[in-house]
């Protein structure tokens, strides 16, 4: 059985473009809906959404697990936050997560 990444303290947060370090929400039911409802899948297919639309997706995977602790923060300004050099290690520690889950 794999560790939940996200409960343990130093894959809790994610460091940003604006140099401060930003808190993740816990993968509990309802950040689960949530994704399965933004991406209008199963989080078990959820993996194959970063197939297509790799930025959009990737912002906004980013943004539910980031929301609750950071509700000033919008979709756009995420976006800008997150550099472009960066969206491969940002969409692995995504799956990651996802895989945690599963």
């Amino acid at each position: 059985m794999q560790e939940n990444i996200l409960t343990t303290p130093s894959s809790g947060e994610v460091l940003l473009g604006d140099g401060q370090v930003y808190k993740l929400s816990g993968m509990d039911l309802t950040t689960m809906a949530e994704l399965e409802e933004a991406f209008d899948c199963t989080l078990s297919k959820l993996t194959d959404k970063f197939k297509e639309r790799e930025a959009t997706n990737t912002r906004l995977f980013l943004f539910i697990l980031l929301k609750e602790n950071h509700p000033k923060l919008t979709l756009k300004s995420l976006g800008r936050l997150m550099p472009p050099d960066k969206l491969n290690d940002i969409m692995e520690t995504l799956k990651q997560i996802l895989t945690s889950v599963k």
